[in-house]
């Protein structure tokens, strides 16, 4: 599900016997429920709303989806594979890892 540019995932809970979604383009943990698809859906934009809303009478911005940056802790020797292989590609390390990894997930 998409809202206000925010993901969400849902997955039904036993337990609860209901359905639980979580927003999961954000760094801030926003999660919500619903009987049915209706109600999940409801929920969602209630929640992402809610949250805009605290935001602004908190006086701060609400935390965006994704900035495009992550750090990655990584062997030492893959890292020196990596800047090798990105060289005799004529590329950055970003570039290099970012193409690889846009083609990893193309293919999932």
């Amino acid at each position: 599900m998409k809202y206000k540019g925010y993901e969400a995932i849902i997955k039904y809970s036993d337990e609860d016997e209901t359905f639980v979604g979580e927003v999961i383009n954000t760094r801030d943990l926003l999660v919500f429920d619903g009987n049915d698809v209706s109600e999940v859906e409801a929920s969602f934009h209630a929640v992402v709303d809610e949250y805009i809303e605290d935001c602004k009478a908190e006086n701060k911005e609400p935390n965006k989806p994704f900035s495009g940056q992550f750090v990655m802790r990584i062997n030492p020797e893959l890292h020196r594979k990596l800047f090798v292989k990105a060289k005799q590609a004529g590329l950055s390390l970003n570039t290099f890892i970012s193409k690889q990894l846009n083609e990893t997930v193309s293919k999932i």
